[in-house]
């Protein structure tokens, strides 16, 4: 599994987040939504699992993952960078493509998380 160690932070939930996945080529629209459900986040990219076989590295296959983070909806464009299989499931490394206003959204969602989650911890 390949690690960004200049991430600024990864956020690991202690609830998986369900999301809706859309496959898309160019501006084409190639599946119907599915659910997957994303591990952890950040502002840059998310772990996520799911029973579809998806490509690695089809650069032309655009993705488009729409979830909630603390009432914030969210779209994120972007592309697989590594697969693992385990069971009969599969992991996947997602990288955004860059959308400013969603990696806004997520770090301004995961700082209320984490406030949420340290509250009830004291």
């Amino acid at each position: 599994m390949r690690y960004k160690r200049n991430e600024a932070f990864r956020y690991q939930l202690n609830d998986s987040i369900e999301a809706v996945l859309t496959l898309k080529i160019d501006a084409d629209t190639l599946s119907s939504k599915g659910h997957v459900l994303i591990d952890n986040i950040s502002p840059n990219g998310l772990r996520f699992r799911s029973a579809y076989d998806l490509p690695v590295g089809d650069t032309r296959l655009l993705l488009q993952l729409q979830f909630t983070l603390n009432e914030n909806e969210i779209m994120m464009p972007g592309h697989i960078t590594w697969k693992k299989k385990m069971g009969n499931q599969f992991e996947y490394g997602y990288e955004g493509t860059g959308d400013n206003n969603a990696k806004q959204k997520i770090i301004s969602g995961l700082k209320e998380l984490s406030r949420m989650e340290n509250k009830e911890q004291e």
